[in-house]
Parts: structure tokens; C-alpha cells; sequence
């Protein structure tokens, strides 16, 4: 009877290790690379207009999406998704606004990102946005009368 018992428990132990293991190497074995993680954002964010724009800065892979009038650097590094953190997005308009053009590409040592965003109503006039260049993909200059100025100064 010990016996019996001492067996089923061994057959029980060595079930729930096979079953962890097989979990185990199934997780890694279906972990996207970052590439894929990009390609399926891409995807993604097609259709609705946005745009992921891989390219290199000071020597550095770096990959930005464009969506909305609004650019993110991404992060396809986490565990499971690719992390966004706004970077740029045109000046704040208090009513209704939408997107009217957007463009990203690189230049030299720059990216240059083209934002417009045009108010809903009341005659639609007010358009916002610019031209801005990064270096680095977080500091940020934009394009005025007097040239190309820190984005803190631009918007004073």
C-alpha cells in the first residue's frame, strides 16, 4: 500500500515537471524578436496612417512611430510589447483638431518630422504644428522665422 502510494506520487511529481518544462520551453520558443514586434506594429498601424520608422542616430538603432500627429520612440525590447513614449506632438489646441499631414525621414545627422494639425469648426483656421530635427531622438528643435530653435524656446 505504502508502495502504491509512494509510486502514484512519483508519477505525479515527474507529470507536473514535464508539464512546467514543456510550458517553459514553449515560452521561449514563442517570444518574438524585436524585429517581429515592430513588423507586427507596422502592421498594425497601417491602416490607420501611422508609420514606424526605423533608423540609426549617434551610431544607435532607433525606431519611432508616427501616428496622429503625434511621434513616439519605441522600446521592442519589453517582455511582451513594443513600450511608446510621446516625443513630439504639435502645439495644444483647446477645441476639436485632427491631423492633416505628417512626414518623418532622415537627413544627414537629423530626423526631420513634419506635423500639421488643422481645428474642427469655426472655420478650421487654426493650424498647428511645424518642422522639428533630433539629433537624438528626444531632444527636439523646430524650424521658426529666426531658424531652428530648442523646442522649449519655439513655443514660448
Amino acid at each position: 500500500m505504502f508502495r502504491t502510494f509512494l509510486f502514484r506520487l512519483l508519477l505525479m511529481v515527474t507529470i507536473g515537471l514535464a508539464a512546467f518544462a514543456a510550458l517553459w520551453i514553449y515560452s521561449l520558443l514563442s517570444k518574438k524578436t524585436p524585429a517581429q514586434k515592430l513588423a507586427a506594429l507596422r502592421e498594425e498601424v497601417k491602416p490607420k496612417g501611422g508609420q514606424v520608422f526605423e533608423t540609426t542616430l549617434l551610431d544607435k538603432p532607433v525606431a519611432f512611430l508616427l501616428e496622429g500627429c503625434n511621434l513616439y520612440i519605441l522600446d521592442p525590447n519589453g517582455e511582451d510589447e513594443v513600450k511608446r513614449q510621446k516625443v513630439l506632438s504639435p502645439g495644444f489646441y483647446f477645441w476639436l483638431d485632427t491631423c492633416t499631414e505628417q512626414s518623418i525621414r532622415k537627413e544627414g545627422e537629423f530626423v526631420l518630422v513634419y506635423l500639421a494639425n488643422r481645428a474642427i469648426g469655426a472655420g478650421g483656421g487654426n493650424t498647428s504644428g511645424g518642422h522639428y530635427r533630433s539629433r537624438n531622438g528626444y531632444d527636439w528643435e523646430k524650424n521658426t522665422e529666426t531658424g531652428w530653435l530648442p523646442l522649449n524656446q519655439a513655443q514660448q
